[in-house]
């Protein structure tokens, strides 16, 4: 005898949504017809950061338009299953970059502190991480902590951004010798990044590749990437 369908007997229940437009879809659909066309961009950008070499950062989307609001309906609205597609169109962006040029040992995550996830339920870019690793056929291991709690970043002016990471971030023994992919819901100026990298390679790593689901690029660029 065929065991049930859990799944699908869930989805009758809670029925799943397009990530993008939140339209219901069919059991099994990961989007809607209509944006089934807003496939990953494997987004390439470096980063400027004060005093040092700009930081490399791989995206799957730019953060405008409805990807954008997929990303904020995940981290704010509980829409904590959009985080899995974004995992697993993160990890169809970075194929290539990943077969070519990074083979990565282990996918970590920045993380939050305890009582900031509490709040929310879940670390949104922890399943981002889980979901991407698991695409790619790679290891997940958290290899980051977070020491203090600090101000929320998307509230503060680029400058307040980078000195607002300064000393949060500590980094496990175990990143010692690691390739590691290091994965973020959003990157904006990469301030929250280049402090985790850092705590990375203080730890020991032996490479750090920086990657998230969307990317804030500048106003030249959005226009024509714009989902």
């Amino acid at each position: 005898m065929r065991a049930p369908d859990w799944s699908f007997a869930a989805d009758l229940l809670f029925p799943p949504r397009c990530p993008f437009c939140g339209q219901v879809i069919r059991h099994g659909e990961q989007t809607c017809p209509t944006c089934a066309q807003l496939k990953p961009s494997a987004i390439r950008r470096e980063l400027p950061q004060p005093g040092g070499e700009g930081l490399l950062c791989f995206a799957a989307y730019p953060y405008t338009g409805k990807a954008r609001k997929a990303v904020l309906r995940m981290k704010f609205e509980g829409e904590a299953p959009i985080a899995g597609f974004l995992g697993r169109q993160l990890a169809q962006s970075l194929q290539a970059e990943l077969s070519q040029s990074f083979l990565p040992d282990v996918v970590t995550v920045v993380p939050m502190t305890k009582l900031h996830r509490l709040r929310r339920g879940y670390n949104q870019s922890e399943r981002i991480a889980r979901a991407a690793a698991k695409a790619l056929g790679l290891p997940y291991q958290s290899l980051l902590c977070k020491r203090k709690h600090n101000r929320v970043q998307h509230k503060l002016s680029e400058k307040e951004r980078f000195q607002n990471v300064q000393g949060v971030f500590a980094a496990l023994p175990q990143a010692g010798g690691l390739r590691i992919l290091l994965v973020d819901d959003i990157v904006t100026t990469g301030a929250t990044l280049a402090a985790c990298q850092t705590a990375l390679f203080s730890a020991g790593a032996a490479e750090v590749l920086c990657a998230a689901a969307a990317m804030t690029l500048p106003s030249n660029e959005a226009g024509k990437n714009k989902h």
